[in-house]
């Protein structure tokens, strides 16, 4: 679609199809992976959060080493996937940074995140003031530019698209 080499999909870890219990993203074979949350989800399809784990682990092990996984820098069930065996370079996100994360936010104690600077490795990268609120779409944005980044677009004009952001209407906001 397009005139770029890119597709991007948003996947998780529900199973594939009746017949292949497999995660459906372990089919996909991502350069680029964002692992922005694990949390225990599908009881339906999982017994426990450690059968999720061991899903995104085959996600894990599906990128290629040429690739880059961009994960969540704050969130202890990634962390856990991670220590099963990665051979593929990790970069971290995270808006409260904290130890070990490459990639943060610097706004007001009490920012709604309609702006905030972003950092790599505690220097400055540019600032965003855009529409959305809330610290889960300043994880999203982070994801982004990371992602973005890591294909060859700088950090500058991502900032400057996702300014022109929206959002995206839900099937339930329509």
């Amino acid at each position: 679609l397009g005139e770029t080499p890119f597709f991007v999909i948003e996947a998780d870890e529900y199973d594939t199809a009746f017949f292949d219990k497999r995660a459906k993203f372990v089919h996909y074979r991502p350069r680029t992976a964002v692992l922005n949350n694990l949390e225990y989800d599908h009881a339906d399809i999982y017994p426990d959060l450690a059968a999720i784990e061991r899903q995104f682990h085959h996600l894990v092990r599906s990128v290629p080493g040429s690739g880059r996984i961009l994960c969540h820098g704050a969130d202890a069930n990634l962390a856990r996937v991670l220590a099963m065996g990665c051979w593929t370079p990790v970069e971290t996100f995270s808006r409260a940074g904290g130890a070990g994360v490459r990639w943060s936010v610097q706004a007001p104690p009490d920012a709604d995140f309609s702006q905030f600077e972003v950092l790599d490795q505690g220097r400055s990268c540019g600032e965003l003031r855009w529409g959305m609120l809330g610290g889960h779409n300043v994880d999203n944005a982070l994801a982004a530019l990371v992602a973005a980044r890591h294909v060859g677009i700088p950090i500058e004009r991502s900032l400057r698209a996702l300014e022109r952001f929206k959002g995206v209407a839900r099937r339930m906001q329509l």
